[in-house]
């Protein structure tokens, strides 16, 4: 492993210093940390302008922990350039990203790390990313189960094929190398504090047609119905950044319309659900 990393572990964050204590005792349980003595992950933090006092807390984790912490600090551009600027500082093989206010289970790294080595090298270099499952912070499991498991799948029938059976919220450890080439902010997009991550997940499924793999293993706890949730009104929020993503996907994989109509669809909907928001929006603000 020297000189090369397995993972890297990546948030961003913005004032959250009240949750971000979770992703650390999550690193810092993880039941499989080293191979050969060395680390096999980086804890990559990428904080968009944070007012509280964030940058004290991490430097003293840094101080505290053996293992690698990577902060980078920029004035607020928003969670895509923050995470642009994570894909981009990354060392790891798999990447995975863990939000200012998510834990995960105390097996995550070895269960990705088992894996992955079980895989031949034909295998890795198809293979996108690997899907797990979730709960809630009471312990009740989000979502069904993935129908198929324990074998490679072709990305573009899974996550277009799947949308309607219930899956709820998920996690997956992607390939770092995808993500590079994959999570791109567009010039037209540049102005955006948000995009939807989906956005990202169909360039890599489209554009690179990755396979994923996936087991029914719950790694991921979701904390649900706090008040100040990442994801709470998010579309309320940031309607550009969804009517940036339905565009793009209607114009730019119109053929996915012949194989899954409802697909395409929803994405024509949400369009001009979203374009006729932010007009009574700018209406009301005059």
């Amino acid at each position: 492993m020297k000189n090369k990393l397995f993972l890297t572990v990546f948030t961003p964050t913005y004032n959250r210093k009240h949750t971000l204590h979770r992703v650390y005792k999550s690193i810092c349980k993880q039941t499989l940390q080293k191979v050969n003595n060395e680390y096999i992950f980086e804890w990559i933090i990428v904080d968009d302008g944070s007012k509280d006092n964030t940058k004290e807390l991490v430097q003293k984790w840094q101080n505290e922990a053996k293992f690698p912490i990577r902060y980078f600090y920029q004035e607020n551009q928003g969670k895509p350039s923050a995470s642009r600027k994570g894909i981009e500082e990354a060392k790891g093989e798999l990447f995975l990203f863990a939000d200012s206010d998510d834990k995960f289970l105390n097996e995550t790294f070895e269960t990705f790390y088992n894996i992955w080595q079980n895989f031949s090298d034909e295998e890795k270099e198809k293979c996108g990313g690997i899907g797990v499952l979730c709960q809630d912070q009471f312990g009740n499991r989000i979502g069904c189960d993935y129908p198929v498991i324990n074998k490679l799948l072709p990305s573009l029938e899974v996550v277009f094929g799947w949308k309607d059976i219930g899956l709820g919220e998920t996690w997956a450890v992607l390939k770092t190398k995808n993500l590079k080439r994959a999570f791109v902010i567009p010039k037209e997009a540049k102005n955006l504090k948000f995009i939807p991550e989906s956005f990202f997940w169909s360039r890599i499924v489209f554009e690179i047609q990755t396979y994923s793999y996936f087991t029914n293993k719950v790694l991921r706890v979701y904390y649900r119905n706090e008040s100040d949730s990442i994801s709470k009104n998010i579309r309320n929020k940031h309607p550009e950044g969804f009517l940036f993503e339905s565009k793009w996907f209607v114009t730019k994989y119109y053929k996915i319309a012949f194989k899954y109509p409802k697909v395409y669809l929803k994405h024509l909907i949400k369009l001009v659900y979203f374009y006729l928001k932010i007009k009574i929006k700018v209406y009301y603000e005059r």
